[in-house]
Order: C-alpha cells, then structure tokens, then sequence
C-alpha cells in the first residue's frame, strides 16, 4: 500500500476511535442525544478529520439512529448504546463501534459476548482466511453467552469512498468460501442479542446516501443535492440540511430526491423480537498480523 494513503487511512482510524471514546462518555442519564452526535461531528473536525457519520442506536435498535434537529431523545439509566463513528481522510475511510451500559450493571454479558466475538475474529484475519470462518468464529462466542450474532447484519469491505465495497463479513457460517487478501480493508462487527438474531427496518430515515445523479426541479432539492454530492457517496443526515435550509424545505427536497432514485433512505434496523443489542466493530487492512487501525489504548479488543 502507497505510504501516503497509509497514513491518511492510519489518521483517520485515530481520529475516528478517539472520538468514539469520547462520544461513549457522554451517554449518561439525562444527556441529550443530539448534543451528543453534534458533540462527535464537531470533534472530528477539531482533530483534523472530515465526517463520513456519526450514529447512535439505543437497546433494540442495532443501526442507523441519527437525531434530526428537533429530537429530543434523553439518555435513560439502563439503556444499551452503541456508537458508531465514520472518519475520513480524502476518502479513505476508518469505521469503528461500541457499546456502554448506562448506570447499570445488567447487560455486562451481551457485552462481553461482542468484544470475544470481534477478538475472535480478528485472531483469524490474514490473506487466505476464508469469510465463512471470520463468521462462525463469531457465531461461536456469542453462543458461548447463549446469544446469537444477528444474522442479516454483517460487516464489509470498505475501499477510497465506499463504506461497503461489495464483500460482505458474515456473523455466522454462511458456507462463503471468498478468501481475504493482502490489502484489503475490512470492518468486522458482530451484533449479539438474546432475541432471534435478525433486524428489519423501522421507523423513519434520517440516513440518507446518493444513489445516482440526475436533474431535479424544485430549488429544494436542487440546493440539497448539491449538497450532499460533498459527501462523494458517503452517508449524510437531516439535520445538516434542516439546519441549513429550514425544516419544510428539507423535507420537501429529499422526498422529491427519494422519489426520483437519486438518494435512498436508511431507516433505523430494530431485531425483531425486541432483544437487546450490543455491537463492537474495527477496521482493518489485512495482513498476515492485521493492522487494526481503529484500535484505542483503552479498548481490550
């Protein structure tokens, strides 16, 4: 890998896992969400990084929780958050997550089943590692507690502005035999629930990514399009156009730009039966010792 991308990809893995750090400090009772994720995007920015996202999900929500402008979502005791921080450098991403108990002790398993999971993992990461082992290494810790993985979520390969770039990393044995290769950057994240161990989609989207690019009409959704072509296909949310543009233009503008194709909406993911969910995730090149370049001095996995 060409030194110069090496040490963008390394500056923003640093970033992204120390604001991670610091956002999760902030999830005590009676906080404000918003306050939170704007807290993440501000310090990303002060650290010299440009924001791929800055998510939170709460208890049953896995994913794709981001609070619009208005939300006045307060942190409870007990509550299960998991943080999930996107930094870039010119596009080269670093994607990393983790998961606090707010002012209780009740979930230290679930936890502790993520954390083994994604060690378990990596342990395994180097070229010729096939994807169906990075899964049932996975599956297997989380069985240990008597959880599962949720099996519909999984982690990814990520390449220059692609958070997802096409290989999928399973959390459980999906039989795929692909082999990881020298260089490839991946994010691993096991999701771990004592419910049935699959999410759907609820509630409404307040993540949105380009999807294509065409003509718009309205002046709404041509300022909000221009806009988001900044992100060069990265996630964006509503509130960084709500506050530019004001609430009902806003909504106007993405739903024309939904309806024509050119974003698509990414509602929050909820587990079915309503389990708890607890997640840990790195990023990583691979390596015959992989270099995981999300890792904080104070995570243990």
């Amino acid at each position: 890998m060409d030194p110069e991308i090496l040490a963008k990809i390394q500056k923003a893995g640093k970033i992204a896992s120390q604001v991670r750090r610091e956002g999760a400090a902030k999830f005590v009772v009676g906080a404000k969400a918003l306050d939170i994720m704007d807290f993440c995007e501000e310090r990303i920015l002060k650290l010299g990084g440009q924001i791929a996202w800055a998510q939170m999900a709460i208890n049953e929500t896995a994913a794709h929780f981001c609070p619009e402008e208005n939300d006045e979502t307060l942190i409870k005791e007990g509550d299960l958050i998991k943080i999930d921080i996107g930094v870039h450098q010119d596009g080269w991403l670093a994607d990393n997550a983790m998961t606090v108990e707010v002012g209780t002790n009740q979930y230290s398993d679930i936890i502790k089943a993520s954390q083994n999971a994604l060690k378990a993992a990596i342990k395994l990461v180097r070229p010729g590692t096939k994807l169906w082992e990075l899964g049932e290494a996975q599956m297997s810790e989380a069985e240990k507690f008597g959880y599962t993985t949720i099996t519909n979520l999984c982690g990814h390969s990520i390449e220059r502005w692609k958070t997802h770039a096409g290989i999928s990393i399973p959390t459980y044995n999906s039989k795929n035999k692909t082999e990881l290769q020298e260089g490839m950057q991946i994010a691993i994240e096991p999701f771990i629930t004592p419910g049935q161990g699959l999410i759907k989609e609820k509630g409404k989207a307040t993540v949105w990514m380009q999807a294509k690019d065409k003509g718009v009409r309205s002046p709404y959704a041509k300022k909000i399009l221009e806009e988001i072509k900044k992100q060069n296909g990265l996630p964006f949310t509503n509130r960084w156009m709500s506050r530019q543009f004001g609430r009902g233009p806003t909504a106007l503008g993405l739903r024309e730009l939904e309806n024509s194709g050119i974003i698509h909406g990414y509602p929050p993911l909820v587990e079915v039966s309503g389990g708890m969910v607890a997640q840990f995730e790195h990023s990583m090149i691979v390596r015959d010792k992989p270099l995981v370049y999300t890792r904080h001095e104070d995570d243990s996995w």
